[in-house]
């Protein structure tokens, strides 16, 4: 019998640089891919692109100043999505009103409208959402007499959001 270490290849003995070789093949080749994956997810996540969650900012928040006694009104606001992600607007609350409903004017083929009460308004990621009288508005019913220039408080909760305090200036309709 001959020496291990003489093997020949033709034997089946694989040289020992040879296996080396293979074997750190075997090590870098991965190691390479996945460095290259993990540089790739970090540069996706450092841009801001890597599906951040909603990022909402509220502004603009006008109500409408009731009138002839009424009670009811409408508040509007213009919410931003500026995050990755989609997000809904489920509900608004006051504590100066006595009920907030979302709604959505609707025109029919006479030509008239109406008003339709929503379950929740879409807040799609990139977008801004303004409300108006003749889009997406919140019905209220204040409590007490107010007048123009008048701060409200309101609470705007979202589906996947925390809820989102903001103010609303009373103004004059049409203003």
């Amino acid at each position: 019998m001959t020496d291990p270490a003489r093997r020949t290849a033709a034997e089946g003995w694989i040289p020992m640089r040879r296996r080396l070789h293979d074997g750190l093949l075997a090590v870098v080749a991965p190691l390479a891919a996945f460095s290259v994956a993990l540089g790739g997810l970090t540069a996706w996540t450092a841009s801001g692109a890597a599906g951040t969650p909603p990022r909402l900012e509220i502004g603009d928040g006008r109500v409408f100043l009731p009138y002839n006694g009424n009670v009811g009104t409408a508040a509007f606001f213009r919410i931003t999505n500026s995050g990755g992600a989609d997000d809904r607007l489920v509900s608004v609350t006051s504590a100066a009103a006595d009920s907030a409903m979302l709604s959505r004017h609707v025109r029919h083929d006479s030509g008239a409208g109406s008003m339709s009460m929503v379950g929740s308004v879409g807040l799609p990621a990139g977008e801004t959402l303004t409300m108006s009288a003749s889009t997406v508005d919140v019905m209220v019913k204040v409590k007490g007499r107010r007048q123009v220039g008048d701060m409200l408080p309101f609470v705007l909760h979202f589906r996947h959001s925390d809820p989102v305090e903001a103010l609303a200036v009373v103004v004059r309709p049409g203003s």
